[in-house]
């Protein structure tokens, strides 16, 4: 009884609607028909937050997906780069994509800018979401919301295959006084500064770099730095590939922990975005339990570095 008086209402409602814009029509017949929703969204005014994007919509009955704007520096490689096809990949790219597939109510459009740019349309909300496999720390804990993790990471310092310390790294404390080469704002990065900043009578010396991965681990090699930190799975990837003269020393786990207490990486979500992540985590939980997170992580590095639910 409740269904049809409903349906009575709404249709009743749906009539009304149709006789207005039937006369708005007559008195407005000589103007340009309005653009689509699509349409109406420039890329000035597609930074209003998702959120309200949404609440807007479903003020106006429409279905329209909500757009989300994500932006990535498209390095390093294979987290996040253009291909020879001049086509964005790489494993957090395919990952997001694999999320918001399970995310009808919005689309996402990822835009490649450069590093610092993320954080600066992050905070003005022309981007909703970062893709640079971002680890946590307490500066962006308090500027941006993360999701869930992506990925399980593990780190290994790289030495020239003639250094004594490629046998092994059992204390931060055998870094100390070296000297390495690293990009801001990156895992590693923020691993080291760390290191530094509860160290500072002995600290790692840090030279700060854009130069990829490849360029950074030949740098090493040639010995004009001591040595090189990167994600385990990224090592494996260009060793595969480029047999390297060098070796990866093994960092225990309490020494990762002891620098990085969340050794995982996240994206990162503009704040008053709240149902943005929530609606990411439910996706990026059935992403990781049914497989499909472990399918493009055993593309990209052979092994699966997806997070556990368990």
């Amino acid at each position: 009884m409740k269904k049809n008086i409903a349906g009575k209402s709404i249709a009743g409602v749906l009539m009304a609607v149709a006789v207005l814009g039937a006369l708005t029509g007559c008195r407005n017949s000589t103007n340009a028909a309005a653009p689509k929703a699509d349409e109406e969204i420039t890329k000035t005014e597609s930074s209003a937050e998702p959120a309200k994007q949404e609440e807007s919509s479903e003020a106006a009955g429409t279905a329209e997906p909500v757009a989300v704007h994500a932006a990535t520096g498209g390095s390093p490689k294979p987290f996040t780069f253009v291909d020879s096809s001049n086509q964005l990949t790489g494993h957090n790219i395919e990952l997001i994509k694999a999320v918001f597939d399970r995310l009808p109510q919005y689309k996402l459009e990822i835009e490649v800018t450069d590093f610092p740019s993320i954080f600066a349309g992050l905070d003005s909300d022309r981007y909703q979401i970062g893709v640079n496999n971002f680890a946590k720390n307490e500066k962006r804990k308090e500027k941006y919301l993360f999701t869930d993790p992506i990925f399980a990471n593990e780190y290994v310092a790289i030495f020239a295959k003639n250094n004594d310390k490629a046998a092994g790294i059992e204390t931060w404390d055998d870094l100390a006084g070296l000297k390495t080469i690293s990009s801001a704002g990156i895992n590693i990065t923020t691993a080291l500064e760390n290191y530094n900043a509860s160290n500072p009578q002995n600290p790692i010396a840090i030279e700060y770099s854009d130069e990829d991965l490849v360029l950074q681990i030949q740098d090493v090699e040639a010995g004009k730095y001591d040595f090189v930190l990167m994600d385990k799975p990224m090592f494996e990837y260009y060793q595969k590939e480029f047999n390297f003269n060098v070796a990866g020393a093994s960092i225990s786990n309490t020494l990762s922990k002891d620098l990085m207490e969340e050794p995982f990486s996240y994206l990162i979500v503009s704040k008053g975005n709240e149902k943005l992540v929530e609606d990411i985590n439910k996706a990026l939980k059935e992403v990781i339990e049914d497989g499909t997170s472990g399918e493009i992580n055993l593309k990209w590095f052979g092994s699966d570095y997806s997070p556990s639910y368990k």
